[in-house]
């Protein structure tokens, strides 16, 4: 392996160990075409949307990219039928989340499709190694949105001593080179990188949102089981991380209060949302100080991370 060239590259088919994550609604054909047109793993979120919205997705990101790309399905809360587009399309890699189905990933390979699939703890990453999984990305719950308990700094090796030869991708609190190249460095061949990719002018924002995670620090992130009982979502073993918003602030020590109010909260906690006031969003949004071109922060995040490593070694 090269300083930032590692064997997941050449499994991927990508230059370098970036792959960007499948956030739902929030990436766009565009997002994803520029971060494997730059080099890196481009995803489609699955989650939430139609089956015929997903293949308008998939066919518009190969008319913007030759490179490999993958889609996202959350598997606890599984459309059936846009799995099967995404089978049917044929698209170079699955990445799946929050749940195990071995029956899946089996499809997956009949299709020739490569498997990448997130954990939380070292015990599941050795039950989705034993289902098959091609490449195991292990989050850590400094990432944005819906992680588990433990922090990416011991998860990452852990899961990595865990699941063997399986390629390990690290997730939860990266956002340049410096993240990239400590993960390497704990055992992981690249990174998987959420929050960060929010702040392009490809990701699909909702009102201030990118404003606020460029306005956020680190320690204005806060993450609870709020969002997910307001919301009547079912997500075994998570929470939720957000930057900080007075709603969750108010009722973030409540939680018997919370889940009594619950139908009457849940418009107030959509409308934030929506406004673009409450971001699903992780720590690293305290590293994130500009809006850039999601093909440049590729190389950005690829040159800081080669640099690093460069020194490393000497």
């Amino acid at each position: 392996m090269t300083a930032l060239h590692t064997p997941v590259c050449d499994f991927l088919g990508i230059d370098v160990p970036i792959v960007q994550a499948g956030m739902s609604t929030y990436t766009t054909p565009q997002l994803v075409a520029a971060v494997s047109n730059a080099g890196g793993l481009g995803i489609i979120g699955g989650l939430g949307r139609t089956p015929d919205e997903l293949r308008s997705e998939i066919r518009q990101v190969r008319e913007l990219t030759s490179r490999p790309f993958g889609v996202n399905h959350v598997m606890c809360r599984l459309d059936p039928a846009a799995f099967q587009v995404t089978l049917a399309q044929r698209v170079p890699v699955l990445s799946l989340a929050w749940g195990r189905s071995e029956e899946l990933t089996y499809q997956a390979h009949e299709a020739g499709m490569k498997v990448i699939h997130m954990v939380a703890t070292p015990e599941e990453a050795g039950l989705v190694a034993s289902d098959g999984a091609d490449v195991i990305v292990a989050q850590g719950t400094e990432g944005g949105g819906h992680v588990g308990m433990m922090s990416t700094l011991p998860l990452v090796p852990l899961v990595v001593d865990v699941v063997g030869r399986v390629p390990v991708l690290a997730a939860g609190g990266i956002a340049d080179g410096r993240g990239l190249a400590a993960v390497l460095m704990l055992g992981a061949q690249g990174a998987l990188i959420g929050t960060r990719f929010l702040a392009t002018p490809e990701a699909r924002g909702r009102g201030h949102s990118k404003d606020v995670i460029l306005n956020a620090l680190g320690s204005q992130t806060l993450a609870s089981s709020f969002y997910d009982d307001v919301m009547k979502q079912a997500w075994p073993g998570a929470i939720v991380r957000t930057v900080r918003h007075p709603l969750i602030e108010q009722w973030a020590e409540r939680q018997q209060e919370w889940a009594d109010a619950a139908d009457q909260l849940r418009p107030s906690l959509e409308a934030a949302v929506a406004a673009g006031d409450l971001v699903l969003a992780g720590e690293s949004s305290g590293l994130v100080h500009d809006i850039v071109p999601a093909g440049e922060l590729v190389s950005r995040i690829a040159h800081q991370a080669k640099e690093l490593l460069a020194k490393a070694g000497d």
